[in-house]
Formats: structure tokens, sequence, C-alpha cells
């Protein structure tokens, strides 16, 4: 095609008609100018695709991610909501008489057992980290679900922050508390149980 339009040239310049030729390279310009934008075009298209496939496994992975960090969430916060209740229940007990029957000293071995709150939300964030790394947020095309993935470091971080503060809480003062005062097993007929703490 490149030497069949040289040959044109050529035979324009040999026949000494400049104003044909120089119809004939604008033409050949704007021809070359129309093929490049065409391929960038095509190019846009084919990056749009890929990076719309990309984006599509990406948002699959971080559904999968958070269906996985949820079902942890719910565990932390059942288990929290469980402490909480019987923290509650114990204080119902108030106060303990000197001699509790049998069924106030099980009920209050459980919720004591169970009043014990230290469990944590460890989620993963594999998918995200990746996207961080390679700085591909802008493959994400809704907004709000991209700004939501950049602040989710933050609103984790602040979350962790919290359960830090709780956490130590329970092991500088609940758990030498209750170390000081109850075994373990709440076998209330150790030596060690000293129900007049409540």
């Amino acid at each position: 095609m490149i030497k069949f339009f040289r040959k044109i040239r050529y035979d324009l310049m040999e026949k000494n008609k400049t104003w044909r030729y120089l119809k004939y390279s604008v033409g050949e310009i704007f021809l070359v100018v129309v093929g490049i934008l065409i391929a960038l075009g095509i190019n846009n298209w084919n990056q749009d695709r890929l990076n719309s496939e990309k984006e599509t496994v990406i948002v699959a992975n971080i559904h999968q991610e958070f269906k996985e960090n949820r079902k942890q969430l719910d565990e932390v916060f059942q288990n929290h909501k469980r402490a909480h209740t019987s923290s509650g229940k114990i204080i119902s007990l108030f106060p303990i008489e000197s001699k509790p029957t049998q069924e106030i000293l099980d009920s209050l071995s459980v919720y004591l057992f169970y009043s014990y709150g230290g469990y944590t939300f460890n989620p993963s964030s594999s998918s995200i980290d990746a996207l961080t790394s390679t700085s591909s947020f802008d493959i994400i095309e809704n907004d709000s679900l991209r700004n939501l993935l950049i602040s989710w470091d933050k609103l984790v971080e602040d979350y962790q922050e919290e359960e830090q503060n709780s956490r130590a809480y329970t092991w500088d003062q609940y758990d030498p508390f209750m170390t000081k005062h109850f075994d373990w097993n709440f076998n209330f007929k150790d030596p060690r149980n000293n129900l007049e703490v409540l």
C-alpha cells in the first residue's frame, strides 16, 4: 500500500503537477491521521474492555473477602453481646448471699465464664491491599464504592483502636481482679473463690 502511494507521488512530481501533488499530500496526511485515530480508538476500547474485566475480578475478590470479614465480625459481635448479657445477669444476682443455692452457683459459673470478652476482629484486606500497592483504585468505576474501599483501612484502624482499649481494660483490670478472687474453672468449692467481691 505504501509503495502504491509512493509511486503516485513520484509520478505527480515527475509530471510537474505541483497543485495535484499538494492535494494528494494533504489527502495522504488525512488518511494517516484517520488511521492513527482509528488505531487509538481500537486501543482505548480494548484497554477499557481489559479494565472492565479486571474490575469484575477485583470486585468479586473483594466481595468474597468482605463476606468472610462480615462472618467474622458477626461472630465477634455475638461474643461481645453474650459477654455484655452475662455481665448484666451477674449484676442482676447482686447481692449474692453468703451461702447461695447450687442453682445460683451454676448460673454464676456460666455467666462469669461468658463475661470475658477478649474476642477481636481481624479482617482480611489482601484484595484492597493489592489495589493500594498498585495504585489501581481508579479501575473501580463506581465512585462511592471506590471511596468506601479507600477509607476501609482507616475505618478498621478506628475500630481496632477501640478494641485495643477494651482489651487493655480486660488484661490490665478485669483479668487481674478475676484471677485474684476466682479460679478460672469457677469451681465454687475452691477456697480461692470469693463471692463477696461481687
